[in-house]
């Protein structure tokens, strides 16, 4: 009878019966026998699902109808078919829950938990864990579970409310690790709270885990930049660590901070701190002033380039001339006036004034310039030379004089009279000389200024002159009228079309004054004006190396 029972289940009058209990619960939707019924059939036709809704249907009925334990029974016989379907459970256990059976919701709803995170159901999850924490308020790993999952879905200030009264409850237990654990959540939730974030630091730091200090450190450091608290225990985690550039590194970023809030003592016991690490660091010797060292890393270098260049093009280190007596003597370096010019302002910059004036008298026909006289004025005012100045001053006039500029000689006159004083002879002379001069010439058709007209022909009789000349005559003087010696930067202009050219000694030896008076800005920028022009130079790009950049610059 029993073969004959589960045979004629599984046949065709199976599903006849099914469609029966079916049109019975259309009829009757609260007869609880008919759904427990047709459950039973939809279990023994294989149709699974089904079975597991009816059950579901059922239990709430049996509620309702206040049985609790038969809609417990029924929905145990759902867990028969799918032991980790996730409702069935977590209805399961709100009934397990009313009945006091507290263990065994717990368990319920873990299972529940599990079922939802594999089907990618977080929400889910996230809302029976906090039924769980009903069940066990304050447990810690119900909590960080929780938390985690409310962080991993951008629930950031929930899992903070959570977080924020464990974390209290931890802090001074013995139980360190799981505080660690909490305020790495908490650090996460927060933003990245720098409290938060430093008593992490501390408790790595005391555990000696200083990787992990290291990854709490630099997003610390990231935030706040200008913390000398965080940047000193991301210092400290480096040595440790043995990554000597990077310690250095900080150590000027540390030393950044000092100079904006005008700690230089502070600032400059960091760049000691790296000469210990690499007593070649350039910007450490630069900003301590060990100007000697410095000099004698860069020239070195230069020397060094320059030296393999003169080399290659098969020159000696420098050039000679056989001395009338026999001997050999070097072939002095002609200087332009416009370079003395701008490299004795260099040195009135750094207070060097007797190298400026030398520099001003080495060059020939300085006795003609106007910016010559200046630095030579300037310099001797600076040191205090009121009467040297005011004689340089005196001959300036008599230049401007000599030159036909009689109104300019004029405006120097007021402050000649300053420095020497109105009753001074030689003001008096002067005056005397310029009363009796007229005024400076100025086409008054043109508007252009022009010089005295004594001894200067004019246009026609000049062009009359030059069409008389030979050829040969006119192209040779054109000649003689250039430059004799081509300054540096024309140098670096004309050289730009041809890309494998080496930049001129001239050039050079301006690059190697700029680094001697430690005037790193100017020797850049000339050396990028080098470089640009001379983009295949064998050496520029290791003296650029040499040159330390300083922030902000």
């Amino acid at each position: 009878m029993a073969n004959n029972s589960k045979f004629f289940l599984k046949g065709k009058k199976a599903v006849s019966e099914i469609d029966q209990f079916e049109e019975l619960i259309r009829k009757n939707p609260e007869d609880d026998r008919a759904y427990v019924r047709l459950a039973e059939l939809y279990a023994r036709a294989g149709r699974e699902t089904k079975a597991i809704e009816t059950y579901e249907k059922v239990a709430v009925i049996f509620e309702k109808k206040g049985f609790l334990n038969k809609a417990k029974a029924v929905l145990k016989q759902a867990l028969l078919l799918n032991p980790e379907h996730g409702k069935i459970n977590v209805l399961l256990a709100d009934y397990d829950k009313q009945s006091g059976l507290v263990k065994d919701a717990a368990m319920r709803y873990n299972t529940a938990v599990s079922y939802y995170v594999k089907v990618g159901n977080k929400m889910a999850a996230i809302n029976i864990l906090r039924k769980m924490l009903e069940l066990y308020p304050g447990n810690l790993n119900l909590t960080v579970k929780l938390a985690n999952m409310l962080i991993a879905e951008g629930m950031n200030h929930d899992a903070e409310k959570l977080l924020v009264p464990l974390a209290e409850s931890l802090k001074n237990s013995d139980k360190v690790n799981e505080y660690v654990s909490v305020l790495k959540l908490l650090y996460t939730a927060t933003g990245s709270d720098a409290e938060i974030g430093k008593t992490l630091v501390n408790f790595y730091l005391k555990k000696g885990s200083y990787s992990n200090a290291l990854i709490v450190l630099q997003k610390l450091v990231v935030d706040n930049p200008d913390t000398i608290e965080f940047l000193e225990k991301l210092a400290f985690v480096f040595d440790k660590l043995g990554e000597t550039q990077k310690l250095i590194a900080i150590y000027k970023q540390i030393a950044v901070v000092h100079s904006k809030h005008k700690n230089y003592a502070d600032r400059d016991e960091m760049y000691r701190r790296i000469l210990e690490l690499d007593p070649n660091d350039r910007e450490a010797l630069f900003i301590l002033n060990e100007n000697a060292k410095l000099r004698d890393i860069i020239s070195d270098k230069i020397k060094d380039s320059t030296g393999d260049l003169r080399r290659e093009a098969g020159k000696d280190d420098f050039v000679i001339d056989i001395d009338q007596n026999g001997g050999n003597a070097e072939k002095p370096h002609k200087v332009s006036i416009r370079s003395a010019v701008k490299e004795a302002r260099s040195f009135l910059s750094y207070k060097l004034f007797d190298k400026a004036v030398e520099k001003i008298k080495s060059a020939e026909g300085w006795e003609t310039s106007d910016d010559a006289y200046d630095v030579l004025i300037e310099a001797n005012i600076e040191q205090g030379k009121v009467e040297e100045a005011g004689e340089i001053l005196i001959s300036l006039i008599d230049l401007k004089v000599s030159e036909g500029k009689i109104d300019e000689a004029r405006e120097l006159m007021g402050d000649a009279e300053d420095m020497l004083g109105s009753d001074d002879v030689r003001i008096t002379a002067r005056k005397q000389q310029l009363s009796g001069q007229g005024n400076d010439f100025t086409d008054p058709e043109s508007d252009v200024e022009g010089g005295v007209f004594s001894g200067i022909p004019n246009l026609e009789e000049a062009d009359a002159e030059a069409s008389e000349k030979p050829a040969e005559f006119a192209e040779s003087e054109s000649v003689q009228d250039e430059p004799a010696e081509q300054e540096p930067q024309e140098a670096v202009k004309k050289a730009a079309f041809d890309e494998s050219a080496e930049p001129p000694q001239a050039s050079l030896d301006e690059l190697e004054f700029y680094i001697t008076i430690e005037d790193f800005v100017s020797a850049t920028q000339l050396l990028k004006e080098l470089v640009e022009a001379y983009p295949n130079s064998s050496f520029l790009k290791d003296i650029k190396a040499a040159i330390p950049e300083q922030k902000g610059e």
